[in-house]
């Protein structure tokens, strides 16, 4: 059951520029880091090359490798590129454009839209310029929403303190994370695709929101 809602996670393909990749459509032939075998970042890279018309099968390799790992492949020169499901700046990513020459290959409107009808999770989204060394525009991709789930089954009263707890302590988790200051009460509830846990919903009632 559902939690809260958190922050967008960009679907951000890192190329080594060397590798001439300049559209999804262009990682056929490729060697590619898709996530961790039944990770998000390997369904959302399944998802995206589908709508390029691409499967695994067209790759010239298929790496399931962490964030970390993938970062030392493109370093070495062992792939070509790296799909990478986690929010803008991530380490892994700010890493390899300091240590290499790399792009982040863009999903275009058209595509973002024809992945939006089908994947109604997914939503527009951009990496802003000068998010990492080398990218001096913004980049158009998609997102996802990284969420809280809970058992069904959780006693409510432990879901709800923990649902307390988390929007009482917003500023520790601001100064935790990068992305902490995107987490917001008033967006707790926006966009969850499953039913509630009862325990969050008391406390969302509590606190006035649908």
């Amino acid at each position: 059951r559902g939690v809260a809602a958190l922050y967008p996670e960009h679907c951000q393909i890192q190329a080594r520029r060397d590798a001439k990749i300049l559209s999804p459509k262009d990682l056929k032939g490729k060697r590619v880091a898709v996530g961790p075998l039944g990770s998000g970042t390997e369904q959302n890279a399944m998802q995206i090359l589908e709508v390029y018309g691409l499967t695994f099968a067209d790759l010239a390799k298929v790496e399931r490798l962490t964030a970390a790992e993938s970062s030392d492949y493109l370093k070495d020169g062992r792939i070509d590129a790296a799909f990478y499901t986690v929010g803008v700046g991530a380490s892994a990513l700010v890493d390899t454009a300091m240590m290499s020459d790399t792009v982040i290959v863009p999903i275009d409107e058209a595509h973002a839209e024809m992945l939006i009808k089908k994947y109604p999770f997914f939503s527009k989204a951009k990496v802003p310029k000068g998010s990492y060394k080398g990218v001096d525009q913004d980049v158009p991709t998609v997102a996802v929403l990284a969420i809280i789930v809970a058992k069904a089954e959780l006693e409510e009263d432990v879901v709800y303190k923990i649902t307390k707890a988390l929007f009482e302590n917003l500023k520790s988790i601001e100064s935790a994370h990068a992305k902490g200051k995107e987490v917001k009460l008033e967006t707790a509830t926006v966009g969850i695709p499953i039913p509630f846990h009862p325990g969050a919903e008391r406390f969302y009632k509590e606190k006035g929101l649908k």
